[in-house]
């Protein structure tokens, strides 16, 4: 428990001159959904934040009110990022660098956004883990797809970064796919995402005209 982040009072952060932050003392640089950061901390949970919304887009789908609440992040963190980069006071090339990161990320998820949704699709495949010390294959459905990956309902154990094989019971297609993301929903039940490595429109999605 230790590790956990501590935010103050709403109330008291918003009078706060100090990073929000427990045990942190340096000056608010930014502020990242109502949260005042320094300059370190604006960067590390930002760049954590965005690692997280990155696998939920592979996981999840991404209805008007989640868009519009992610886009708004994007935008936010991007021109205070883009804003801190260009203070001639910015703590050295390194912190710079990793502040014109941040905003190249930002610019990344905006069109992964904007090209891949996902849609609600029911599929039956087969997953399976071709490892020499645990292989193992199981029947399932997707519940969301797009031109790039799905999610499923999965009961074996699978790490993040971890590769399985996704085969279309339907069709017999078959694709090697990374596992980008893993939680159990309130009934208990594991959902994983998974990136899609080869098999271009795996799941005959049409390709949408928006830019």
């Amino acid at each position: 428990m230790e590790n956990l982040i501590a935010w103050p009072e709403p109330r008291l952060a918003l009078k706060a001159c100090e990073c929000s932050i427990d045990s942190c003392h340096e000056a608010v640089a930014a502020e990242l959904e109502a949260r005042p950061m320094c300059l370190d901390h604006f960067v590390s949970i930002s760049t954590r934040e965005m690692d997280i919304r990155s696998a939920c887009l592979h996981a999840t789908p991404v209805d008007t009110a989640a868009a519009w609440s992610l886009k708004n992040f994007l935008a936010s963190c991007a021109q205070q990022a883009e804003d801190l980069a260009q203070y001639e006071d910015t703590r050295g090339k390194a912190a710079k660098t990793r502040l014109l990161e941040i905003t190249r990320r930002c610019s990344e998820l905006g069109r992964r956004l904007r090209r891949s949704p996902r849609v609600a699709a029911s599929f039956p495949v087969w997953l399976r883990r071709e490892d020499e010390r645990n292989t193992w294959e199981e029947e399932t459905w997707t519940s969301t797809v797009s031109r790039h990956g799905a999610g499923f309902v999965c009961r074996r154990s699978v790490e993040v970064n971890g590769l399985v094989v996704v085969c279309r019971r339907d069709k017999g297609y078959r694709a090697q796919a990374r596992v980008v993301y893993s939680h159990f929903d309130a009934e208990g039940r594991r959902h994983i995402g998974v990136e899609l490595l080869n098999g271009e429109n795996f799941w005959d999605v049409p390709q949408s005209g928006a830019a």
